[in-house]
């Protein structure tokens, strides 16, 4: 059996100065640390006692007074804000109120509708009443429009001016002076407007000129180019001679009364016009 080692007294000693090194450096350090915490301390303290003279100096109370001067007229301010806020909110909700009654007003389904609902229903009934009020505006300005033209001497039906001349103008004339007073020389589309024509014409006892033209393949056309959708020629008309190429309106007939005549000759003329310059 092996007995165990002996001791070194060397190693021995190493590791007790090693020890003693290690409490050494651990104490210097310890030390260290409690004087920079000291040192600190002491700057605080240092720095409260510089904060507390300040204060106590003429300048230090100016600067407190200052402060509270800034603080009083900073919560002012807000309570002012708040008030304000308040007042606003007051209004809108009579507004509101206002308006909830005007809508459910018209209609009661709204009665209980929340908040958003109503002012929608008002903005929809407000985008109806500006409709019709620029409808109305349009209305005005076309009744406006009848009155100057009907004070003129222009008569109306249904929805257009006739002026029946008292001047004579050959055609191509009568159609110029139409044309100054934004109409054109009448074309006659339906029955209707025909039997009205005739009976005007019947009244005045004149041989009048109407747009009926014949162009250079010997159609009849109207100055707007198209071709007639009635006629009402009278028996035997339309008279086929040379320059017999426009046509009139007579008023010893029944109900068809277009004759054709020489374009040169000056008789009167109806001009026909509506408001929106759309010929018929």
């Amino acid at each position: 059996m092996e007995q165990p080692a002996p001791p070194n007294p060397a190693a021995q000693s190493a590791t007790i100065t090693d020890d003693a090194t290690e409490r050494m450096k651990k104490c210097g350090t310890d030390g260290a640390s409690g004087k920079d915490s000291e040192a600190a301390k002491q700057t605080r303290a240092s720095t409260f006692q510089d904060m507390v003279t300040f204060l106590k100096s003429p300048t230090g109370e100016r600067f407190i007074v200052l402060e509270m001067f800034i603080l009083t007229a900073m919560t002012l301010l807000l309570f002012l804000l708040y008030q304000k806020e308040l007042k606003k909110r007051a209004d809108f909700q009579v507004g509101l109120e206002m308006i909830r009654t005007f809508v459910v007003g018209i209609d009661s389904t709204y009665k209980d509708k929340d908040d958003f609902q109503i002012l929608a229903a008002a903005q929809n009934l407000s985008e109806e009443v500006r409709h019709l009020a620029l409808k109305n505006d349009q209305l005005q300005k076309e009744i406006d429009i009848i009155s100057k033209n009907v004070d003129d001497g222009w008569v109306l039906f249904p929805t257009a001016y006739y002026w029946f001349s008292h001047g004579v103008q050959s055609w191509m004339n009568s159609q110029k002076v139409c044309e100054k007073e934004g109409a054109k020389l009448i074309s006659i589309e339906t029955a209707a407007e025909q039997h009205f024509v005739v009976n005007e014409v019947k009244i005045r006892r004149k041989l009048f000129w109407i747009g009926l033209f014949k162009d250079n393949k010997a159609k009849w056309k109207w100055l707007s180019g198209t071709i007639p959708r009635a006629h009402f020629w009278k028996w035997g008309e339309p008279n086929k001679a040379a320059k017999y190429d426009c046509g009139v309106l007579a008023f010893n007939c029944r109900g068809s009364c277009w004759a054709a005549l020489n374009c040169e000759q000056t008789i009167q003329y109806i001009c026909k016009k509506v408001p929106n310059d759309a010929w018929l």
